[in-house]
């Protein structure tokens, strides 16, 4: 069983949040308004009832998918362990060994190239530069304590395995 040294949930700035709640509020509008327009006032007069129906089904039925969405990908939970840093993104986890890290940094900007951004505050980010593969940018609640535990835990792994 692994040790959990710490445990950190990412930090959602309200920008960040209005943007994910933006795409839903949206589908939602626009399917009600769609339900009206089939059922009982002609919003859209050039739409027949049949396609008022169908776009108000099609939009509305997109709410639960994006949420699914938005439940898969967007990150929960921080880790750190004995040998590795593993983010939780929905029910899946990513795991980054700590011998397979160069460092462990604290970074700004929203635009990185060579990273899977898993950012949600731009005033919080972390980004572990990895030896190969692609970089990865995180944004714990706590940022400089998440990077006070990773580099104590980075360091006492390569005390004790010799790296």
């Amino acid at each position: 069983m692994d040790l959990v040294l710490y445990e950190d949930s990412p930090k959602y700035d309200p920008w960040i949040k209005l943007a994910l709640a933006f795409p839903l509020v949206l589908l939602l509008v626009m399917g009600i308004l769609f339900y009206i327009d089939a059922n009982y006032s002609d919003i859209f007069p050039k739409e027949s009832e049949a396609d008022s129906t169908l776009a108000a089904i099609v939009l509305l039925a997109d709410v639960p998918f994006i949420l699914f969405i938005y439940w898969l990908v967007l990150p929960r939970k921080i880790y750190i362990l004995q040998d590795r840093i593993k983010i939780k993104l929905g029910q899946f986890f990513l795991n980054v060994h700590f011998d397979k890290i160069e460092s462990v940094k604290p970074v700004k900007g929203i635009v990185s190239w060579f990273s899977i951004n898993c950012i949600t505050s731009y005033s919080r980010q972390v980004e572990i530069v990895r030896k190969k593969w692609l970089n990865i940018r995180i944004s714990p609640s706590d940022r400089e304590q998440f990077l006070q535990y990773v580099n104590r835990a980075i360091s006492d792994w390569e005390r004790t395995h010799g790296g």
